[in-house]
């Protein structure tokens, strides 16, 4: 016969007495003979609890919101005035081609992006150039739509403005020297 089950026999019974000691035993509360005073009450009670505002039903007839709308939402009537933000206008700001230079362009194929060095940037499309900031005046937001083999499309608003491609060390050739018998 195997010890095992003679091994946890003898430690269940040595575990016993330890279980019974961490439950704690049945309280018996004797009937009160008298009712307790509010006065003579124990501060330890804590006292019973009281509701403060009953939910009650109300017609649907006199709701003013839709029961699944969040609270304080209010349905707008049809063809009543709406109030609206005051619509700002920003100042016309005039994309000038002088303002760009893309010096370098990358032209992507499949899931690799074109990119394109404007500025001494670089940018992909879609992205938003970063431009000096002035105090007190409208931030100019000029957006990188296209990026084509020569020229970039940048849009700012309505406006489109397209920026060639500029190699300044290419369109200003240096002057070639002839080699003296000097230097041989």
């Amino acid at each position: 016969m195997s010890l095992r089950p003679s091994r946890f026999l003898a430690v269940f019974l040595a575990c016993a007495p330890v279980v019974h000691a961490v439950r704690p035993a049945p309280v018996e509360t004797p009937a009160p003979a008298e009712p307790a005073k509010a006065d003579s009450a124990p501060k330890d009670e804590v006292p019973p609890y009281v509701l403060k505002k009953r939910s009650t039903f109300s017609n649907p007839d006199d709701v003013q919101r839709a029961p699944f709308w969040p609270i304080g939402w209010v349905k707008r009537n049809k063809g009543g005035p709406v109030a609206s933000a005051p619509q700002v206008q920003a100042p016309k700001v005039v994309l000038d081609g002088k303002s760009f230079k893309v010096t370098s362009i990358m032209i992507g194929s499949g899931t690799t992006p074109s990119l394109a060095v404007i500025n001494a940037r670089a940018y992909s499309e879609g992205e938003f150039l970063r431009m000096p900031k002035t105090p007190g005046a409208t931030p100019v937001r000029i957006r990188v739509q296209r990026i084509n083999d020569g020229n970039v499309v940048l849009q700012n608003g309505d406006q489109t403005l397209v920026a060639n491609l500029t190699r300044p060390e290419l369109s200003n050739p240096k002057p070639e020297e002839l080699l003296n018998d000097k230097d041989r």
